[in-house]
């Protein structure tokens, strides 16, 4: 009894991740760049096996991303790194935040306090002012706020929280976190 509700459970797993993860044809020149990310994204999850295969087609087409998935299959960040840094360098605004939060938690490379700090004041110096990225400068408020409490300094903490509790970037958080 018990081996039947086993190979009962394992290929009720295997037809769940079927509907999660769509059997597109890879090499299809017509599939969506979207539904390339996509599966690149789900394939973490749903379809391992076929994660690295998903995530260089969507490097190929443009989603440079898709080299975080390759890094958290593999335990090899670097070409992440790699091109992060080099976006940054460019001045990227994805560029200088995927590299403040890879120095911010250590995720694929040594994690540098200072240098995540650096990078979230440069964001903020560069694109504080637009309205478009309202809720990305309330989560850099944030991520200063959280780092600077770690380190200890009250003064740049309180700076930080207080342009956070000018923002409606709690109430926002709030609403996303209700849906």
């Amino acid at each position: 009894m018990k081996y039947l509700t086993f190979i009962a459970l394992v290929l009720n797993s295997h037809s769940y991740a079927g509907t999660l993860f769509p059997d597109h044809d890879i090499n299809d020149p017509s599939l969506p760049k979207a539904t390339v990310m996509l599966q690149c994204k789900k394939s973490l999850m749903y379809a391992p096996r076929q994660l690295e295969a998903w995530c260089e087609k969507a490097y190929e087409l443009g989603y440079w991303r898709a080299l975080e998935f390759i890094g958290l299959h593999t335990g090899d960040g670097s070409r992440y790194i790699a091109e992060v840094k080099k976006r940054a360098e460019k001045g990227s605004l994805d560029g200088v935040l995927a590299l403040a939060y890879a120095y911010k938690s250590g995720r694929f490379i040594d994690r540098d306090v200072k240098k995540s700090i650096a990078l979230f004041k440069q964001y903020l110096n560069e694109y504080n002012y637009l309205e478009t990225e309202s809720l990305t400068v309330g989560k850099t408020h944030e991520q200063l706020y959280l780092l600077y409490k770690e380190l200890g300094n009250a003064e740049k903490a309180a700076e930080h929280k207080l342009s956070l509790d000018k923002s409606k970037y709690a109430e926002v958080k709030k609403a996303m976190l209700k849906k």
